[in-house]
């Protein structure tokens, strides 16, 4: 229970500081008709190296993190208990037996053949 929720917490901050980091880098890369005149230059606004990047290894280990929390889920639950017999059901199959009600929509006879 203790690894669960550990790893639960680092699952779920690495998403939030990853999409947080996608989001505002997006945000800021969309500042590009912002101009900064400095010293009689003209300036934009660049992002810092690495923001993209980080960002998409928080959700990539975000999602592994994910995934090793749900092998625990599935571990915990685990047990050698049988199935039970389903009575000679298989999917796909009716179970019981489907009667015709004989009804047909009244626009199967309004539609025009063409020929």
């Amino acid at each position: 229970m203790l690894i669960q929720a550990r790893i639960y917490t680092r699952e779920r901050i690495t998403f939030i500081i990853g999409t947080g980091l996608l989001l505002a880098g997006a945000a800021l890369n969309d500042r590009h008709d912002e101009v900064i005149v400095k010293n009689g230059g003209y300036y934009c606004y660049v992002i810092k190296p690495g923001v993209f990047a980080t960002g998409a290894v928080l959700a990539a280990v975000s999602s592994i993190f994910g995934v090793f929390y749900y092998q625990t889920l599935k571990e915990k639950g685990t047990s050698n208990v049988e199935i039970p017999n389903q009575g000679g059901i298989v999917r796909a199959q009716p179970q019981f037996q489907i009667q015709n009600s004989g009804f047909v929509n009244e626009d199967a006879y309004n539609k025009r053949q063409f020929s």
